[in-house]
């Protein structure tokens, strides 16, 4: 299944290993050779000082040793650390001692780690020279890599012919993620400032899907996505403390993204190869009584000859926004921003081609083309300001509007041929054309006045009322109007020097909903806490809640989202330190779903009238709730000053559940545990050279029943070994 996709450069210890091994012993050997033939003696100041710039470089040679057991494809998804050698870090900095004679730049930065086969690599690149310019860039490659069998799997039933499970997420996926980010400033210290940024993000690579005609059938989708961002700014100061700024964005997408069938393992009696999906049942693929006659493949069943789809989408955003900020008025602070945008999308040529059979209507093959536009205009902006009235009590006063609309149309042309089996060739086509007309504006105006009071100098406290109105219009003639009133409360309360508290509090109500899950009530609660009884212990705490609901007929939404931690840091002295945290999350949603299923799950009844129409008939309460806790402790310890080595343990832990529709569903990572033992020790062989070891334990495993997909559970062990060399 989904051979497109094979799992990312997985393997366990074995002549890889000892290859990289072997390098590493090698690399170690030849470091600490060249170490001792130098002299011991540290370098002087002015060694790194050379045509005017004072450099200092690192580089860290080395690679990873890993050893898995169990679920590779879990393995790769949450952890993807594979062996080979790497370069893991790369730093070069550079600074002018003498800004007047220095001609390109004045200070250079830069910083890399990852390269040579880990998941994730990174380079930044920071350049600067006084006055004239400031230049910021980076680069990034993720590869991202998915295969949770549980994700979109229509978990088979064992009355399947033959008894075939599927153990791979039908929606798994192995891409490349690359970012490019360049962000220039002409003149930054000038009173014009110019500003020049382009960024480059492309995704691509080879994913699963699945597309339901008659049947669940597999597909191979070759990802490519890419955007690419410029952005043309300039800031004025022409009085002090006084900033206007303007900015023209352009962003373009594209949508390459190709689907294909795959899964042509059985075939026809003539020998056609040919795709049954994942529903290999005769209970799921009605009305087909076997879906195999003398090992082969029933002509009349709903299954796949060839499928295809392209859509290349393109979009344009151009963007206008317009800022200022000033202070020059006398306890007056104001800033505000205005932004207009027009976004075209194009879906000029959509090909689907369908071949083979659904027995709904007898269809042999389809072939849809045609074209969609849409359209998004938006202007949105703000306005705030500041009233210092007297020292210890201000008056701010916030507006901000948001107006889009997104008028879209689409124009389909659709040849359908009928057949009595795939045996047969199709019968001539009926063409049909389509054109549709849709649009959703959203008009939102917003409103917020706070008060700030500085009691005494150790208690401050704001209080504050915001108003917001949402008018939401569609195609369909909906016409919602939702209006809210939000309270706002905030202090900082310092009754010993060494403690602080934090407190906010959001109260919102609604009149109206746009979504079943949208709330209608909501409070959100906050307290951070930070306490230092002595220099070398530190103590904080944090409580976030937030509630809310849309208690209404037939939807009786309910929700929290429940957060405490707590941490510490004891500190000392230079020789050791231990950094303790704990925290539980509870994450919980409640609401009435009105849905078909076959067999109806335990937990249903019939549905109400209200919701009741030929595919909902049942009724249940959906919820889902995961609370989890999370824990770790970190050390470090230096014996002696060429010594330096650090440990701890960290472990997230979930105990949920969830409303199971399908009966045959397991609660999967709803009951799991993650953990991460780890050790590490840093050696100074000689001025400069420094040796470096690092072993991290990853394990993850289910409290719940694997059910009729592969065990998802996985061990594994990566060591680190590394010399650094800082010159």
């Amino acid at each position: 299944m989904n051979s497109a996709l094979p799992r990312s450069n997985a393997g366990t210890i074995g002549s890889r290993a000892l290859t990289v091994a072997a390098f590493l012993a090698a690399a170690c050997f030849a470091v600490t050779a060249s170490a001792m033939a130098q002299d011991a003696s540290a370098p002087s100041p002015g060694d790194n000082i050379r045509h005017g710039y004072e450099i200092h470089q690192s580089i860290d040679l080395g690679g990873h040793i890993v050893q898995h057991s169990g679920s590779g494809a879990v393995y790769d998804t949450m952890v993807n650390l594979q062996s080979g050698p790497r370069i893991l870090a790369f730093s070069l900095s550079m600074r002018s001692v003498n800004a007047s004679h220095s001609h390109l730049f004045d200070r250079l930065t830069t910083n890399s780690f990852g390269y040579g086969g880990d998941p994730n690599s990174v380079t930044t690149l920071n350049v600067s020279k006084g006055r004239l310019y400031d230049l910021q860039s980076s680069f990034r490659r993720d590869r991202q890599y998915f295969d949770y069998d549980l994700l979109s799997n229509p978990l088979i039933p064992t009355t399947s012919s033959p008894d075939i499970q599927i153990q791979d997420s039908p929606h798994l996926y192995n891409t490349v993620r690359r970012n490019l980010d360049i962000n220039l400033k002409l003149a930054p210290l000038s009173i014009v400032t110019g500003r020049l940024s382009y960024g480059h993000n492309i995704m691509q690579g080879p994913a699963g899907s699945t597309i339901h005609i008659g049947t669940e059938g597999l597909l191979t989708q070759m990802t490519r996505n890419s955007t690419d961002s410029w952005d043309a700014g300039v800031d004025w100061k022409p009085l002090p403390r006084t900033t206007l700024s303007y900015d023209e964005f352009i962003t373009h997408y594209k949508g390459d993204t190709t689907w294909q069938l795959t899964g042509l393992n059985y075939q026809l009696s003539n020998g056609t190869p040919v795709s049954l999906g994942v529903d290999i049942s005769s209970a799921w693929n009605t009305p087909c009584a076997a879906p195999f006659v003398a090992g082969n493949v029933n002509p009349t069943c709903n299954a796949y000859i060839s499928y295809t789809r392209s859509a290349p989408t393109r979009t344009l955003f151009p963007t206008e926004q317009f800022r200022f900020q000033s202070a020059v008025i006398p306890n007056f602070t104001m800033n505000g921003r205005l932004l207009y945008s027009a976004t075209t999308s194009n879906m000029n040529n959509l090909n689907e081609l369908f071949n083979g059979f659904s027995s709904r209507g007898t269809v042999r093959q389809t072939l849809v083309t045609g074209a969609a536009r849409a359209r998004r205009l938006d202007v949105n902006g703000d306005f705030s300001a500041t009233w210092q009235i007297v020292p210890k009590f201000a008056l701010t006063d916030t507006f901000n509007f948001w107006d889009f609309r997104m008028p879209a149309t689409g124009n389909l042309t659709t040849a359908t041929s009928t057949g009595a089996s795939m045996l047969v060739a199709p019968n001539p086509p009926t063409t049909a054309s389509t054109s549709t007309f849709q649009f959703i504006n959203q008009k939102t105006k917003t409103n917020t006045i706070i008060g700030a009071w500085e009691m005494t100098p150790r208690v401050r406290a704001s209080l504050g009322f915001r108003y917001r109105s949402r008018i939401i219009t569609d195609a369909g003639g909906d016409f919602i109007p939702i209006h809210e009133d939000w309270v706002l409360f905030a202090s900082t309360v310092r009754p010993v020097p060494q403690l602080r508290i934090n407190t906010n509090v959001d109260l919102m109500y609604a009149d109206k909903s746009f979504t079943r899950i949208s709330p209608r009530q909501l409070q959100h609660y906050v307290v951070r806490t930070t306490y230092t009884p002595r220099p070398w212990l530190s103590l904080d705490g944090t409580m976030n809640i937030q509630e809310s609901r849309d208690n209404v007929q037939t939807v009786n939404h309910l929700e929290h989202n429940r957060d405490f931690s707590l941490g510490a840091t004891v500190s000392p002295n230079e020789h050791w330190s231990v950094d303790l945290n704990y925290a539980y999350n509870s994450i919980y949603s409640s609401t009435i779903e009105c849905y078909a299923s076959t067999p109806a799950p335990p937990t249903s009844s019939p549905a109400p009238a209200v919701c009741v129409s030929a595919s909902t008939p049942l009724m249940s309460t959906g919820y889902y709730n995961a609370p989890t806790q999370y824990g770790s402790v970190g050390f470090t310890w230096n014996p002696i000053k060429r010594l330096h080595t650090r440990g701890g343990y960290r472990i997230s832990s979930v105990s949920g559940s969830s409303d199971l529709i399908n009966i045959r569903q397991v609660d999967g990572s709803l009951q799991s545990s993650f953990q991460s033992p780890y050790a590490a020790v840093d050696f100074d062989l000689m001025p400069n050279w420094t040796w470096k070891a690092e072993y991290t334990h990853y394990g993850y495993g289910e409290g719940s029943p694997v059910g009729p997909t592969s065990q998802r559970n996985f061990r594994g062990n990566v060591t680190t070994i590394a010399v650094q060399y800082a010159f």
